[in-house]
């Protein structure tokens, strides 16, 4: 069986809101699977295009509601995909990489080396 002590692995599924984008996430952390939602703002002006295409400033909360702080989301599009980069005060944390599908951005991602 797969040792997932050291798998730091997450999903997490965009939907846009008036004001930028809303979040459903998970994420594996030694073998324990937490969850979530968030908020995010637009800081970019709207790529009527590829709508989740921008910057945004997110805040994230558990299942228990306890908030991460605001985080920047950076999400771009190449070619057929999305990259997504999140950053604490300058610092990046996570990476990520997505699909467009259904009117939902579809990524996963995992923390920064």
């Amino acid at each position: 069986m797969l040792n997932r002590d050291n798998v730091h692995l997450g999903c997490v599924v965009y939907s846009e809101s008036i004001n930028g984008i809303e979040a459903e996430w998970i994420f594996n952390r030694k073998d324990k699977i937490e969850g979530g939602t968030g908020i995010g703002i637009r800081l970019t002006e709207l790529n009527k295009k590829r709508r989740f295409e921008g910057e945004f400033e997110i805040t994230y909360s558990d299942a228990d509601g306890n908030k991460s702080p605001k985080l920047n989301l950076i999400i771009s599009f190449e070619s057929k995909h999305y990259n997504l980069i999140w950053y604490n005060n300058e610092e990046v944390t996570d990476i990520g990489i997505g699909i467009d599908s259904d009117n939902k951005l579809l990524a996963s991602y995992t923390k920064a080396i």
